[in-house]
This record gives structure tokens, sequence and C-alpha cells, in this order.
């Protein structure tokens, strides 16, 4: 009976509680008493910031979201102490400079100090915040980080640090992190003095062994080390200059993103380790020209690669995904080759297209031959077009006629073959015909003029008869 009055009583009390936020969300709208609520000095002002109440879970408790951002705030404008109930912090795009701002709050989950001027964390920056779950520095010029700077944060899960000015990061910085979930630190481009080949990231800065996404996009990394066991499972190296996927990365990883490095080949050995690979990202390759054979085959779990704007890139192997007869890569639904220098497909690859849901040959300069014309029994529209022959140049391969799907009889080099034999015979004939109608030196020089000649020489003598009769 004493546990039936007592759940009485909590429901009592949450119906209660919910009721009075309907109230407070009601008076909100008559007088914004609590729509400007933050900061103090410009409180219920329409410079200050805008406050909402909305009720969080799991019990619909109140919680309030408050956003600052677009309001020129400089870090002198700002209160230390929090509104209660306070859920989350948005500060982006203002005029903070220097270190941020050290809340107060027990109530605090996500924190946004995007587009700022901050150049600094401090030991102990957010210490008061110790129910922060997500916190937002991108896009600032950090470039000091203090030893302790992210102390006291047990529940933190999100920390984004791209696009700053990060270099020579502490030793076991994001020790305290715990639980931490997602790490970006894009964008740093001097990164790479702070990690090294013979250095694990892991060990070196403390990161937390549980982290499942890890974000290193342009930091101009060469080489990189990963722990082999850890969870890992997304992983993005997006514009580095590896020429050679790391050795040693978690065999763990789902998404992997190599895209706008130096490679110039696609080998087995840079997939080996790569098995629970789903999602294949190798986009934006300025040297990449080819996939060796069997380069794809240790990803037996692969759905989605894609090789967009890899614009050198001009072979693809026959047997690069091990295609064999009754073999056919299954979990494969997506191939995107759009923007590449490929110009056609073996047959070989007809069993694995007819499986794919998505087929991307956009802007690929394909040779539309006999050897090609399976590509129209497709299903699915790759939406590739014709580069030659020249009479369809510009059509769809799905538009175009099947017979304009042709193979010459002879191969090329015989037809110049012939052509090179043709002219070289009527330079011959020519020359003979020339050689025929000019009169040979030769012969005139041992032709003789004879009395019967008209060439002969003619004498002149005087007439006998007319001198005798004078």
């Amino acid at each position: 009976m004493k546990r039936l009055v007592n759940f009485a009583l909590l429901l009592l009390l949450l119906f209660s509680s919910g009721g009075l936020s309907e109230n407070i969300d009601a008076d909100d709208g008559d007088n914004q008493i609590d729509r400007f609520c933050y900061p103090e000095s410009k409180k219920n002002t329409r410079t200050s910031c805008e406050c909402n109440n909305v009720s969080a879970s799991p019990w619909g408790m109140r919680a309030l979201h408050i956003d600052c951002s677009y309001k020129y705030y400089k870090t002198d404008d700002l209160n230390a102490q929090l509104p209660l109930y306070i859920d989350t912090l948005d500060l982006s795009w203002n005029n903070l400079n220097g270190s941020p701002p050290i809340f107060i709050s027990d109530s605090l989950h996500q924190l946004n100090l995007m587009h700022n001027n901050i150049s600094q964390l401090i030991n102990n920056n957010f210490a008061k915040l110790n129910c922060l779950r997500e916190l937002y520095l991108g896009w600032n010029s950090i470039s000091q980080v203090g030893e302790k700077a992210f102390s006291d944060l047990p529940h933190l899960q999100t920390l984004d640090l791209a696009h700053n000015n990060l270099f020579a990061l502490p030793g076991q910085l994001f020790m305290p992190l715990l639980v931490l979930n997602s790490l970006d630190l894009s964008w740093n481009r001097k990164l790479n003095q702070t990690t090294t080949s013979s250095l694990d990231l892991y060990g070196q800065l403390g990161i937390n062994s549980k982290l499942s996404i890890l974000r290193l996009d342009a930091c101009n990394l060469s080489e990189l080390y990963l722990p082999e066991k850890v969870p890992l499972k997304e992983l993005s190296l997006r514009r580095n200059l590896f020429e050679r996927v790391p050795k040693q990365l978690p065999s763990s990883l789902v998404q992997f993103d190599i895209s706008d490095n130096l490679l110039e080949q696609l080998l087995p050995e840079d997939t080996a380790n790569l098995t629970q690979v789903r999602q294949l990202y190798v986009e934006d390759m300025p040297r990449l020209q080819s996939i060796a054979a069997h380069a794809l085959v240790p990803i037996e779990l692969l759905e989605t690669v894609s090789f967009q704007n890899s614009r050198k890139l001009s072979h693809l192997d026959s047997y690069a995904f091990g295609i064999n007869p009754g073999k056919v890569p299954t979990n494969l639904k997506t191939l995107i080759f759009r923007g590449t220098l490929l110009r056609g497909f073996n047959s070989t690859f007809l069993p694995l297209f007819q499986q794919l849901t998505e087929l991307d040959l956009n802007g690929v300069p394909l040779h539309c031959d006999c050897e090609l014309a399976w590509l129209k029994d497709l299903k699915i529209e790759t939406n590739g077009r014709c580069y030659k022959p020249s009479k369809i140049r510009g059509l769809l391969v799905s538009s175009a006629k099947r017979n304009s799907f042709s193979c010459d009889t002879w191969p090329r080099w015989a037809y110049g073959l012939i052509v090179l034999c043709l002219i070289a015979l009527c330079a011959a004939g020519v020359y003979l015909l020339v050689m025929g109608l000019r009169p040979h030196r030769a012969v005139t020089m041992r032709r003789k003029v004879g009395s019967g000649s008209p060439y002969a020489r003619v004498t002149i003598e005087p007439n006998r008869q007319e001198n005798f009769h004078h």
C-alpha cells in the first residue's frame, strides 16, 4: 500500500512539473520574460540570446536551449553562471577571443563555440561543465592548448577541433575523456608535427581506446600508426600526403576514406587489413592510374566504393574484385566511377554490375564498341555516355542503338599497314610512269646519226654544170 501511495505522489509531481513547464512556456509567449534570458547585461532585450523551453527525455523535464549565434559578443560580454536547466548553448559566429569563458553549469550538455577568434585553451577551461557531452571548437584559431584543457569532462562524447592551428599537442591531452566517441582534428595543417610514424597516436595523445569516429583530413600526414585492436568504426584521412594506405590500421573499420592522397596504384596489400570495411572512398586522387588485380578482394563485406573524380584512373583490372565464374561479391550495391578516365569494361564485370543498385558512369569517356554492348542489358541507368565512335558521341549508352556497338573485323594495325602499302605502291607507280616518259641519258648518248637521219650533216658544193658554162 505504501508503495502505491509513493507511486501516486510521484505521478502527481511529474504532472505538476509538466503543467508548470506549460505555464512558463505560455508566459514566455506573452511577456518574453524567459525568451531573452541571457546574458544578464542584455536580458529581456532584442540584443540578448533567444531562449526556448523544451521537454527533455526521458521524463519530460524542463530543458533550456539558448541561441546566441550572430550576436557579435566578445568574451567579456558573457556571464560565467549559466541559467538553470540549460541544455544547449550556441555561441557560434561571434567575436570571442583569447580563451573561451569558464562557464558554470550542472546541466549543460552541448556547447557550440564554432566560428570565433579563440586562440588558446587553458587548463581546466571546461572543468565546471561536468555534464557536457558535446563540445564544438571548430573554425577558430586555436594554437595553444593546456595539458589539462579537457580535465573533468567525464561524460564528453563528441569533440570537434577541426579548422584550427593545432600543432605539438601536449602528451596524454585526451586522457580525461573516458567515453569520447567522436574526435575531429581535420584541417590542422601542422598536426604532422605532433605525430610521427614511430609513435602511436592513441598512446601519445591518450585517445580513448573505445573511440568510434576519427577524422584527420588535411593534416599533412604522410605516415600514421593506429592500434589494430581498437574498435574504431570510421576513419577519414582525406587530403593528406599518403603514397600508400597506412599498413597499421584497426581491423574493425567500417567506413574508410583515403581520398585526395598520392597513391598511384591500388594494390591488394593496401586493402589487406580492411576486411570489415563497407564504405570505401578513393575519390579525387590526383595520381591514381590503375586498380590492380585482386585489389578489392580482401574487402568481402564491401557495399559502397567510390573512385569519383580520380581523373587519371584509366585501368581497372578485370579481376580487381576477384570475379570468378559463380563467385561474385554479393554485398556490393554502389559503384561510382564518375569523372574517371576509364574507357570501357570487360564483360567479366557483367555478373557484378547486374546486382548493383547504383552504377555511376557520368563523365566517363566510354568507347561504345562490341565489347561494351553488354552494358545496355543492365536494368539500372548508369548515365554513361559514348565518346567513341563519333557518330554516337554524347549519347547515353542506354539510348544508343545496339547496332552502333560494332567492332572492326580486322585489327586497327592491319588497316594502317594496308594504307601504308597502298601509298608505297602509288608512289612506285608514279615514279615508273615519270621515268618511262623521260628520255634516258645513256640511250641518247649511244644513238648514232646515219646518212638517212634527218640530222645528218649537209655539205653545200658549187654546181659543176654552171661552172662549165662559165
